[in-house]
This record gives C-alpha cells, structure tokens and sequence, in this order.
C-alpha cells in the first residue's frame, strides 16, 4: 500500500514530463509565422506521397530515377460535374498556413508535364479556403516536358478560427483515362511584409 502511495503520484509526474517534451518539440519545429511568408510553402519529392484524393480522382507517387525527380502521377476516372465539389487531388494547408497566408497576395505554382502514356493535355489549379473565397478553378495547357504553372491569388481573412486550406488539382474534369506528372507544387508569398498584419 506505501509502494501505491509513491508509485502513482511518481508515475503520473513522468507522464506530464513527458507530454510535456513531446509538445515543446512540436512547438519548436512549427515555423514561425515570419518563416511561412518567407519561404512559403513547397511540396516535391517524398512530400508527394502527402497528396490527398477523394472520390474520382487518383494520386499514385513515382520515386526519382537517374535525372527524373521523384513525381506524383495524378488521373481521375469520375466526371467532375457528376460528384459533391471538391479540392481534387491536393495538398492541405495547416492553421498556422491559414492564418500566415491569408490577405497575403500569393504564386501558386505546378511543376508538371503530360504522362508519357494517356497523356492529359489541361488540368484545373485551385486555392481553397476553409470558409468562402476560394480562387476558382484555373486552367492550364499541358505539354510533353516539365514546365511551370502558376497563378496568383489573395486567401481572405478567416472568420473564424483557422482551419485548413487546400492546395487542389484537378487531373481532367472528364471520365477519360488520361493522367499528368507532377513534381512539385509551391506557394510564394508574394507580399510577405510581417508590417500591418
């Protein structure tokens, strides 16, 4: 009974130590909001296994050979009109992201190219916000060789708590079997003043 009387209190004191720890790493390794405007946000190589998809749209990762980087192959096998709106396949922004990014002008930009086989000739690009604003779906012009593709757009200020964004790409808004190659996905903060915020 005495061995109980010491065993719980010591017990629970190295369970709070060690929350404790694990939660002042995690805050260490959070960028500052400074940090975020600075260098933004990037995506490529082993980070593409990160993408996430919903119903219609598909997501497989290509590690790095020789000079080819590390992309992800993206395809959808649903017609966008007939499924709930959604981000497409896309990279979630975090809270801290949120809150860094919005009513900052910003360059999103897709490096990318068609598959080599069943090859896509458009995808749509888009920023989603976790309230209304989003930027609307972008179109672009695929080829055969990796190119940049990009567009600006200004996040509104949240209403609410932060939440999550969305960084989407729709691979062909048809049925048809086509797919495109992405290596990299990136968000410049093209005003990144820490002044007036």
């Amino acid at each position: 009974m005495l061995r109980d009387l010491y065993f719980y209190p010591l017990a629970a004191l190295a369970i709070s130590l060690i929350i404790g720890l694990a939660l002042s790493f995690g805050n260490y390794d959070r960028p500052s909001d400074a940090e975020l405007l600075r260098e933004g946000y990037t995506m490529e190589g082993e980070d593409l296994t990160k993408l996430t998809t919903g119903t219609g749209t598909h997501s497989e990762f290509i590690a790095a050979v020789g000079d080819t980087p590390a992309f992800a192959r993206l395809w959808s096998d649903i017609a966008r009109d007939n499924i709930p709106p959604y981000a497409g396949v896309f990279a979630p922004l975090n809270s801290d992201m949120e809150r860094a990014f919005a009513g900052r002008r910003l360059r999103m930009t897709v490096t990318a190219r068609q598959s080599r086989n069943d090859p896509l000739t458009e995808f749509d690009m888009a920023y989603f916000t976790a309230g209304p604003g989003d930027s609307g779906w972008q179109r672009r012009q695929l080829t055969s060789d990796w190119a940049e593709y990009s567009f600006e757009f200004t996040p509104p200020l949240p209403t609410a708590e932060p939440d999550i964004d969305y960084f989407g790409i729709w691979p062909g808004d048809t049925a048809e079997p086509l797919s495109m190659d992405v290596a990299k996905m990136r968000i410049e903060v093209l005003d990144n003043s820490t002044d007036g915020q």
